[in-house]
């Protein structure tokens, strides 16, 4: 992907007033997270949030992103900021509504029945003749790697344990067929406690839908029961995430998700010097890749 930080934020928020012809006032950089976002001040005072992207690829993504993120909060109930897009020679921006709501720390059984409702209600929203890549883009990943993301390289030199792990995902891509991944839901494709905000420990917003698209929602339940190894959960939680979002799969499923989420817990962390982060995973890499 292009580095959004190719534009820095006070930039990024001139050229958008000129663009909207309003005054925006720059707040500062959004906590957390690992592309950016940049808090503003709208002309009425309300904060709202700033991204921007630069690539021409990327940009379709958005743009798809974008209203599929408005299906799910209009159409499915999402907690979820509207949005809006501006198109500034060759820069696409995408301003939020700003969510209240707290740092999400553990995974409790109330959270996760918040987190289950909203993955019913976003089953089959996607319509005929609109743009489903889904299963073609994963097993590209897979096999090859993504567009900035899901690198191989990086485990392929890191140490003897990933090239081992990325050589194993690489034989799980080859063994697919796009039908075996097929879905015609709204994926959020980031899932984690790290895009969620609570009130009183309960589900209050969801953010970063910035690549949300049609595919097989369960991704985002894999996501979740993956992700929860390294958050703080109430007992009983991880067990009923993994029967939802791993064990209840079929293999083909099961193995594409994991292989895909086990590449990006792995590769980002490698590239940025993480070494703890490597660590964690490599250490729970094979019982996630091994059938139950």
């Amino acid at each position: 992907m292009t580095d959004p930080a190719a534009l820095t934020p006070p930039e990024a928020v001139r050229r958008f007033a000129v663009a909207v012809d309003q005054q925006y006032r720059l707040i500062g950089p959004m906590t957390g997270g690992e592309t950016g976002a940049t808090a503003v001040a709208a002309p009425d005072g309300r904060k709202q949030v700033l991204k921007w992207e630069l690539d021409s690829e990327n940009q379709i993504r958005r743009r798809e992103g974008v209203i599929l993120a408005e299906r799910l909060r209009a159409e499915a109930g999402w907690p979820a900021p509207a949005q809006r897009v501006v198109d500034d020679d060759g820069c696409l921006f995408v301003v939020q509504e700003f969510m209240a709501g707290g740092e999400v720390t553990e995974f409790t059984h109330g959270f996760v029945d918040d987190l289950l409702a909203l993955h019913e209600r976003r089953l089959g929203l996607g319509r005929p003749g609109e743009p489903n890549r889904w299963a073609d883009d994963l097993i590209e990943a897979l096999v090859h790697g993504g567009n900035g993301y899901c690198l191989h390289e990086p485990l392929r030199t890191h140490d003897h344990r990933t090239r081992r792990i990325v050589e194993w995902i690489e034989e799980i891509g080859r063994s697919l067929r796009p039908t075996d991944l097929a879905g015609a839901d709204i994926v959020h494709g980031d899932l984690h406690a790290g895009n969620l905000l609570q009130v009183g420990g309960r589900l209050a917003a969801v953010l970063d839908l910035d690549y949300t698209r049609l595919g097989d929602a369960a991704f985002d339940l894999t996501m979740l029961a993956v992700t929860s190894l390294g958050l703080a959960v109430e007992r009983g939680v991880r067990s009923r995430l993994f029967e939802a979002g791993v064990h209840s799969l079929s293999e083909p499923r099961r193995s594409a998700y994991v292989g895909n989420l086990l590449l990006r817990c792995l590769d980002w962390p490698i590239r940025k010097g993480r070494t703890d982060e490597v660590e964690f995973w490599l250490t729970h890499a094979d019982r996630l890749l091994t059938p139950r």
